[in-house]
């Protein structure tokens, strides 16, 4: 790259004076710009994924409030002093995994994250899509770790007792020339190795999908998509590392780091300090900063927030499959670093419409807006005029870690010995979880053995996990059953999904011990219906009050703080 040519054609199109110098490994820009959407789009324009160098963006946002992380509020001794073989920063669904996986080492291993909870940020705030990986044009890190992600699913969720559904995806087409277009994903499909993928009449796509019938003339059908709850499978993760010993320490964030040139000496967090012979690097969208605390900041994370609507299950004309519409040109230019978002069917039945994407200087902004929500049901109603506004339940908001590149940073420092990165995940993440967490084990074991450690396989390593009872997944004769040997299973608290008292306490006592109204919601979604908690809430406070043996005004929402009542009013 001529970097004088590009700093010259950032300076006409966006008026940001910038210097741009390079390294062995990086493009490092600096200058200022009140701007924050200028400075990320200077930045993409810095980014060759043929030179193998990433963008370390320091364009100053001038006006920019500051930005201060969101940190525990507790500060203990509880880890002061340990020593550990393998340090994993970061409990999403990248960090979970790669835990899980190195429990199939006898190693001792720590996995910390900063909220009460796993799945806290974009692991835990997405559509829960596994995707195919048809719209990955080139190969790249990320097409490679999807499409060996995607054939691993059934496998991986039996495993972790977590629902998932291969009921594939449509795209529609509604123009001949958009469906003729649309062949070249036939041809992408056959280069990239995915299996199912076809094109189907308008016969055959309104039969399937009514909704449609107004405006399709065919449709592409991708067999190997399917669908999976993010959330539970990121809990799922993290509970059977720890049935296989690994020890997760929440309401840990990671603060600093002592290092030398080459290596990380010691990490200091909210709960004492501590060493770690491998440091894996899985922190989504404060993962550039975790390489700058270890001295190793090589890439710039720029973060991308989505916001999705969620339809009541029962609402009037909703689609039954995963539809979305076929890109045009216009929108493939206008939608260069998202596919666009689509409307998903869940595991549990509701439909998700999203999500959409606003660059955002602040990486913990899930915050939503009128605008978002417009514009997303809008979109999505293009595809399915029949959808109606009064159907959303809910809506929320993830922020996802994109690169400059866009493209999945997995591997070994170049730099600092000990130091492995997981960073730039985000979406197809989930898909590629399971592929990559396998190489990034593999990577630090590795790692340990050249210094001389000897890593043993865990003799007692369990791939199973049990996975809890659900009794909407029950016949009618086992559930009977069940509520003979426990009445509790019988006591229904959260009457839009139908969540059993029994259900509640065993999610309450769960491997990571997890006690908040937000955890109960994660592992058997008590709250998540119709009414989205406004019925069951003070049943799942005072079941989980009840189980720990505390007042109603300790139990917290989520993290340590976010208490949902402050005291008695009047004694009952």
């Amino acid at each position: 790259m001529n970097l004088a040519k590009t700093v010259k054609k950032v300076y006409k199109k966006y008026g940001i004076k910038v210097h741009a110098s390079e390294n062995d490994r990086s493009i490092i820009l600096v200058g200022e710009c009140g701007d924050w959407s200028k400075i990320v789009a200077a930045g993409k324009m810095f980014a060759d994924k043929n030179s193998g160098k990433h963008v370390v963006n320091d364009i100053s946002f001038i006006g920019g409030q500051e930005h201060s992380p969101i940190l525990p509020a507790v500060n203990d001794d509880k880890l002061d002093g340990t020593a550990w073989d393998v340090v994993v920063i970061g409990g999403g669904i990248s960090g979970c995994a790669v835990a899980r996986e190195l429990s199939k080492y006898d190693l001792k291993i720590l996995l910390c994250e900063k909220h009460s909870d796993v799945a806290h940020g974009a692991s835990g705030a997405n559509d829960g899509m596994v995707h195919a990986g048809i719209d990955l044009k080139h190969r790249c890190k990320k097409l490679y770790y999807v499409t060996r992600g995607n054939a691993m699913y059934e496998r991986v969720c039996a495993d972790l007792g977590v629902e998932f559904e291969r009921a594939g995806q449509y795209v529609i087409f509604t123009s001949k020339f958009i469906q003729l277009l649309g062949r070249s994903y036939l041809t992408r499909a056959k280069k990239h190795g995915i299996p199912g993928v076809k094109m189907i009449g308008k016969k055959e796509i309104c039969a399937i999908e009514p909704t449609v019938k107004d405006f399709a003339v065919g449709a592409m059908k991708i067999s190997t998509t399917g669908a999976v709850s993010p959330y539970k499978l990121t809990v799922a993760y993290a509970e059977n590392a720890v049935q296989n010993g690994v020890t997760v320490s929440l309401s840990t964030a990671v603060l600093s780091m002592e290092h030398t040139d080459t290596q990380i000496t010691s990490i200091i967090t909210n709960r004492g300090t501590f060493t770690a012979k491998c440091v894996i690097n899985c922190a989504g969208v404060f993962a550039d900063n975790v390489a700058e605390m270890a001295g190793d900041r090589y890439f710039s994370i720029h973060p991308r927030k989505g916001v999705d609507l969620l339809m009541d299950p029962k609402a009037n004309g909703v689609p039954s499959n995963a539809i979305s519409l076929s890109p045009t040109l216009k929108t493939l230019k206008e939608n260069k670093n998202t596919k666009g978002g689509g409307i998903v069917k869940t595991v549990d039945g509701n439909i998700l419409l999203g999500p959409n994407a606003r660059e955002t200087y602040l990486r913990e902004d899930t915050s939503t807006c009128s605008a978002d929500i417009d514009e997303v049901f809008a979109k999505q109603q293009r595809c399915c005029p029949s959808m109606q506004r009064s159907g959303v339940i809910a809506y929320f908001a993830g922020v996802r870690a994109p690169s400059y590149e866009e493209d999945f940073i997995i591997e070994h420092s170049a730099k600092v010995k000990n130091l492995i990165h997981v960073a730039g995940i985000q979406s197809p993440g989930l898909t590629a979880a399971p592929a990559f967490s396998v190489d990034v084990a593999e990577i630090a074991v590795e790692l340990l053995r050249s210094t001389g450690a000897e890593v043993k396989e865990n003799p007692n390593y369990n791939p199973k996990r049990i996975s809890p009872i659900n009794c909407k997944n029950l016949t009618d004769g086992q559930r009977d059953e069940l509520i003979k040997s426990n009445p509790d299973f019988g006591k229904i608290i959260c009457r839009c999904e139908q969540i059993s008292l029994g259900e509640i306490k065993q999610a309450i006592n769960n491997p990571l011990g997890v006690a908040t109204v937000d955890g109960v919601k994660r592992r058997v979604r008590a709250g998540m219906g119709r009414c989205q908690g406004g019925f069951c809430m003070p049943l799942v406070v005072k079941t989980i009050a009840d189980e720990l043996g505390v007042p109603y005004s300790d139990v917290n929402k989520g993290d340590i703080g976010s208490y949902v009542a402050v005291g008695n009013i009047k004694e009952i």
